[in-house]
């Protein structure tokens, strides 16, 4: 699974609109719709419920959408917390 797949995912879900989703990420609609139709694939059931509203997310969708905000946010404190600071941190060893 793929982070920019989870990233599109999440987009497409808080938009409630794959074309909303695309607007807001910068793609065409048809790369935000094979990326989710993509994760579908490689997850074996479908995520979201089509209507002609947009969509919504079925109960797998759901359970990936918990996991996606985790991951995502996993993601980003580990990219802060590896960003150099003027505080040394770490064990230093004197030879």
């Amino acid at each position: 699974m793929d982070i920019g797949l989870l990233k599109v995912f999440q987009a497409a879900a808080e938009e409630g609109s794959i074309s909303k989703a695309a607007q807001r990420l910068n793609y065409v609609q048809s790369n935000v719709t094979a990326r989710i139709q993509q994760l579908e694939q490689e997850l074996k059931t479908p995520l979201f419920y089509r209507h002609s509203r947009g969509i919504t997310l079925t109960s797998a969708g759901q359970t990936l959408m918990e996991y996606t905000l985790k991951i995502i946010n996993l993601l980003e404190e580990a990219a802060q917390a590896v960003l150099d600071s003027p505080v040394p941190k770490g064990s230093i060893t004197v030879g």
